[in-house]
């Protein structure tokens, strides 16, 4: 098997004359056959990672190459970086990398160095060349292998599972859980917290929270509320599920955790008054900071916690909204609510869904089971099969890299370093790709354009493809 060494190019002298060398030992020494494709841009227009990517996969894979990994000119393998051929799925090795501690950048990177076979490069139709100057192809290639099947897709049950569930339309539609002797003072102390549910934007009145909008506008969908200093879980036009909650000095404590729209969740968080801390649960799993999925936990908080007297419980909307405000009214499904006056242990988090705490729990709110003395507003139910998918990741082994030194060109102080370039593929990725807007078969590496204009022998295992797009 002859691995391609795929690398996009350009002004990278120092980068170049380091990776040529190293990357070229490692690889000998792992005892694998290869050769580096250096696809340099030398036209004049913005540079394009994704085709340049592409065309030295092109011209591997017609120089008889078996398999390649495109790979970033600024990182250099260390141990247990693994470049061997990719059976069933592509592959993403650069996952412990120099520049985040030797950890991973976040949960869904897929650059670096990945590996794909030819025909996973057929599969996914490879890059997108419509991705100029910084950001957002790798992305979209991780999508495209989503899309493809060819991702790390798990879920929480083995096997779908019979649910009735509350629909919420986003404009109307609520569920009121009257207070009781049971919920008086739930939040005030330790207590637990954990839906079922499946939520989902409404650009139609709030757009999509972009990095790179300079219009953008921050918004909340209310799913579980006790209302005043709203209390609860929500859904956010940034496409994260969150929690919010007060101390009685006023002071907000707020935890969030990424999630796409349109994917049935678990959400869980338990607040532990004692030793003031609160822990967010996905799927049963902890809200893993390091590895960008969301808001540290546990959180630490101040003081005691900010009571709520005899309020009702909302599900799907908030009374502390006017009517007609967007904001109101969640867009989605809930299935199951569940509420405890303590705070489950971890293992008890992580299998509420095959084993539910009898102790001390006050809210039991299956729709499987009949509904009774909750007030329900424009409310309709469903029956199906469901499944819970854990978080998408790619496939990958642990690897270490080591990043040489390189102005950041990406997120600098919460904006885009290149400006409306990467804030234009922000729009193309999230607004299209992700959105099934864009037929990905039509815009890919069996679509590339180009002019080669020449090409140089650097070494006997590398060379340089000067190109024009």
């Amino acid at each position: 098997m002859k691995l391609g060494v795929c690398v996009p190019y350009r002004d990278r002298e120092l980068h170049l004359n380091e990776f040529v060398p190293k990357v070229g030992k490692y690889l000998k020494q792992q005892g694998i056959d290869f050769q580096m494709y250096f696809c340099h841009q030398i036209d004049d227009k913005l540079f394009n990672r994704g085709a340049t990517k592409n065309i030295a996969a092109k011209h591997a894979f017609e120089e008889g190459c078996d398999y390649i990994v495109w790979h970033d000119i600024d990182m250099i393998p260390e141990e247990g970086a693994d470049y061997s051929f990719p059976d069933k799925y592509p592959i993403h090795i650069a996952t412990n990398i120099s520049q985040m501690e030797y950890k991973l950048k976040y949960h869904e990177y897929f650059g670096g160095a990945v590996i794909f076979s030819k025909e996973q490069v057929e599969a996914t139709n490879g890059y997108s060349n419509n991705y100029w100057d910084w950001g957002m192809e790798d992305d979209d290639l991780f999508w495209r292998c989503h899309k493809e099947g060819l991702t790390n897709d798990t879920f929480l049950d083995s096997k779908p599972f019979k649910q009735r569930y509350a629909k919420f339309n986003g404009k109307n539609t609520s569920i009121e859980i009257p207070f009781s002797r049971d919920t008086r003072g739930l939040t005030t102390d330790s207590h637990t917290i954990s839906v079922l549910c499946r939520v989902f934007q409404k650009p139609e009145e709030k757009k999509i929270f972009l990095i790179g909008d300079k219009k953008n506008e921050y918004v909340e969908y209310p799913i579980f509320r006790i209302p005043g200093y709203d209390y609860g879980l929500s859904f956010n036009n940034s496409r994260a599920l969150s929690f919010t909650f007060w101390n009685i000095f006023s002071a907000h404590n707020y935890m969030w955790l990424k999630r796409y729209d349109g994917q049935w969740s678990w959400v869980t968080v338990t607040v532990d008054t004692d030793n003031k801390l609160t822990h967010f649960y996905l799927n049963g799993s902890e809200v893993d900071s390091k590895a960008g999925h969301g808001s540290p936990s546990p959180l630490k908080f101040n003081g005691k916690l900010k009571p709520y007297g005899n309020k009702p419980i909302y599900l799907g909307s908030t009374p502390s909204q006017q009517d007609g405000s967007p904001l109101k009214y969640l867009k989605g499904d809930i299935a199951k609510v569940f509420a405890w006056k303590r705070c489950l242990s971890l293992e008890e988090v992580k299998n509420l869904h095959t084993n539910l705490p009898s102790e001390d729990l006050v809210i039991d709110l299956d729709f499987n089971n009949p509904i009774t003395n909750h007030k329900l507003k424009n409310v309709d139910f469903v029956e199906e099969d469901i499944r819970v998918p854990n978080s998408i990741i790619p496939h990958r082994k642990e690897g270490r890299m080591r990043c040489l030194h390189h102005k950041d060109e990406g997120l600098v102080n919460g904006k885009w370093a290149k400006g409306e370039t990467t804030a234009a593929n922000e729009r193309r990725y999230v607004l299209q790709m992700q959105q099934d807007k864009i037929d990905y078969k039509q815009d890919g590496i069996a679509q590339v354009e180009y002019e080669l204009v020449s090409e140089e022998k650097l070494t006997p295992w590398a060379k340089m493809l000067n190109i024009k797009l």
